[in-house]
């Protein structure tokens, strides 16, 4: 979508104190796939939108908005929010002093917080008399229903969460212009994560740990992998161009990429290489210690790009799920 007129005010990216290294069983060569050897751990005592709540206070502090003021909050999450059948974005809404602004959540894994931040455009280009919209995720990733280094052989996860909140260009400082955020998505690979099992009609009703391991095995050996990749690419070469097209800049204008916090081997053996075909080779990807952030992907590589650019430089985000969507961004930092 066109995101002209719209920039992100403040941004954090809240990680806990504590780390742990790999889980017995995970080998040199598994902590060489993953490209990380330790991995951000919250204590027992603080659930996912507590975390949130917190990066939600710190955004709101940072960007001197009045939570009243905020028109809507959007919670983006990927696992486990402390009970099993309420409203997490209410909480934290509440929490951060929110009273009357809409809640929202959102459910769609490592791009959740992408979707958050496009129902958040959208509601600004929506309600041109509202300024401002609250995007969050937190998500913990702890046992026994989880193991964060073996449950997804495509990733390790950290705790974390993250707020972004979105607004009007010029009206008060901006963080990051928003100058594209466009999605692509293809329907047919949602079995990618589930496979072949059977529905369960309770929550973990397929064992504890999760274990998203035998349904990527069932699409590998298929073939449903191999022609995943073979039709993906030019989806992602079509929606980069869109998202170069739409914020007005050509390739060469960017500074540098954060690419998606999967392991090592998905960045430099699959996105890496996708778009050197479309954008050459000699970009500058940033790096991370953290391992995949759950939803809070995107809205993580928002702070981690900001640091990365000069004043009027241009970033781009790709972020991606299984099932599959995939989202391009293209950000810029202000002239000073």
């Amino acid at each position: 979508m066109t995101a002209t007129g719209l920039s992100i005010k403040a941004a954090t990216l809240w990680l806990p104190p504590g780390k742990e290294g790999p889980a017995e069983g995970v080998t040199e060569a598994d902590l060489e796939r993953i490209g990380v050897s330790e991995l951000y751990v919250a204590p027992d005592d603080v659930a996912p939108p507590q975390m949130a709540a917190l990066a939600a206070d710190s955004t709101l502090e940072k960007s001197g908005v009045e939570p009243n003021s905020v028109a809507s909050l959007v919670h983006a999450f990927s696992y486990h929010q402390g009970f099993d059948m309420w409203s997490p974005a209410h909480y934290i809404a509440h929490q951060a002093g929110i009273i009357d602004g809409l809640p929202i959540n959102v459910q769609q894994l490592c791009n959740g917080g992408a979707v958050a931040l496009q129902i958040a455009a959208k509601w600004l280009v929506a309600t041109p008399g509202t300024s401002s919209v609250l995007v969050t995720s937190g998500d913990r990733f702890a046992g026994p229903g989880f193991d964060r280094w073996s449950t997804d052989d495509d990733a390790a996860y950290s705790d974390s969460a993250t707020a972004v909140l979105l607004g009007r260009t010029g009206e008060g400082e901006d963080f990051l212009h928003l100058r594209a955020l466009e999605m692509v998505t293809d329907t047919e690979w949602e079995v990618q994560m589930r496979g072949s099992a059977e529905f369960t009609s309770v929550p973990l009703g397929h064992g504890t740990p999760i274990s998203l391991r035998p349904a990527n095995k069932e699409f590998r050996e298929s073939g449903a992998a191999a022609e995943m990749v073979k039709l993906a690419v030019p989806k992602i070469h079509d929606l980069v161009r869109r998202a170069l097209r739409t914020a007005g800049i050509e390739s060469e204008d960017l500074s540098s990429i954060a690419l998606p916090r999967l392991t090592r081997t998905m960045r430099e053996g699959m996105f890496k290489p996708a778009l050197a075909e479309l954008i050459g080779p000699n970009h500058r990807y940033l790096e991370y210690d953290t391992g995949c952030l759950g939803a809070g992907d995107l809205l993580g590589n928002l702070v981690a790009i900001e640091e990365s650019l000069d004043p009027g430089q241009y970033g781009m985000i790709i972020q991606g799920t299984g099932g599959y969507t995939f989202t391009c961004a293209v950000v810029q930092a202000p002239e000073k």
